[in-house]
């Protein structure tokens, strides 16, 4: 195996371990999830700008004649980063005693400071980061809110 090939194996198990990571495993740490909030995407054109890159470096090493290893790993990277793009959704996961977002946990009892913005951004401020949490819809956040304000 090539170091592009190990380099394509240590990408595909990073991105499978996040992608298993944020749907299996974070909705059952530290207690039941309470709500769950879906996210807009981020940085959309250049996550398909990647993945069309992806595709034609393994169409364009099918049509060269290149066999082995390789090949087989850029199409499951692109398999996986398809998913990534398209079908997965970024979530923030409320606990009952803070909430996930990415692959951050955040308590409620560090919460400094939380604002709306005018594109529908919801602000929080902590002692150690900024989070902006990015929401689809402006009802989700009320239901934040009263979320909150329960906790």
């Amino acid at each position: 195996m090539s170091i592009t090939g190990i380099i394509l194996l240590v990408f595909i198990i990073v991105m499978a371990g996040y992608l298993i990571y944020e749907s299996a495993v974070i909705p059952s740490l530290k207690g039941k999830t309470e709500l769950v909030i879906p996210l807009r995407k981020r940085l959309l054109t250049d996550q398909l700008i990647f993945a069309a890159m992806l595709i034609i470096l393994y169409i364009s090493n099918y049509f060269r004649g290149v066999k082995g290893w390789d090949n087989y790993l850029l199409l499951i990277a692109s398999f996986l980063f398809i998913y990534y793009v398209f079908i997965r959704s970024p979530k923030a996961h409320f606990k009952d005693n803070g909430f996930y977002y990415g692959l951050f946990y955040t308590e409620y009892d560090r919460i400094k400071e939380m604002k709306l913005s005018e594109d529908g951004y919801l602000v929080v401020d902590t002692d150690r980061r900024r989070l902006l949490l990015p929401v689809k819809r402006v009802e989700d956040l009320e239901s934040i809110l009263n979320h909150l304000l329960e906790h």
